[in-house]
C-alpha cells in the first residue's frame, strides 16, 4: 500500500507541474536607467504596468541589460501581478534609483519579463 501511494503521489506531482512549471528565476544586476508607469491595458503586461530599463552603469551609461516589468492584473506574461498601489510605489522607487544612480538587483521570472523581487543597494 505504501508503494502504491508513493507512485500515485509522483504521478499527481508530475501532472500538476507539467503545465504550470516556470523556468527558474534569473538575476539581473545593474542600474535603473528609466522607469515608466502606464495605466494602459496590455494583454501581455496587464491592466496597467511599470517597465524598468536596466543598464550596466549609472545615468543610462554602459550597456543595455534589458527591460523588465512589474505586471498588472490579467497579465498573460508569467510573473507576479501587482496591485495598482504596489505598482505606483515600485515606480516611485525605480524613478528614485534612476535619478540617484542606485544599484539594483531584480529577480525576474525565467522568460525574462515579470519582476518577482527587487533589491536596491547603496553604492
Amino acid at each position: 500500500m505504501k508503494r502504491a501511494s508513493i507512485v500515485v503521489a509522483a504521478v499527481m506531482m508530475s501532472v500538476g507541474f507539467s503545465s504550470t512549471a516556470l523556468a527558474a528565476p534569473i538575476t539581473v544586476n545593474g542600474y535603473v536607467c528609466a522607469a515608466t508607469y502606464t495605466r494602459q491595458p496590455n494583454a501581455f503586461y496587464g491592466q496597467g504596468y511599470v517597465f524598468v530599463q536596466v543598464n550596466t552603469a549609472a545615468n543610462c551609461t554602459g550597456s543595455f541589460v534589458g527591460t523588465y516589468y512589474y505586471l498588472g492584473a490579467s497579465a498573460s506574461s508569467a510573473g507576479y501581478q501587482y496591485s495598482e498601489a504596489e505598482r505606483l510605489g515600485l515606480f516611485e522607487r525605480a524613478t528614485q534609483a534612476a535619478t540617484q544612480g542606485t544599484k539594483v538587483t531584480l529577480y525576474v521570472e525565467g522568460a525574462g519579463v515579470g519582476i518577482l523581487d527587487t533589491t536596491y543597494r547603496g553604492n
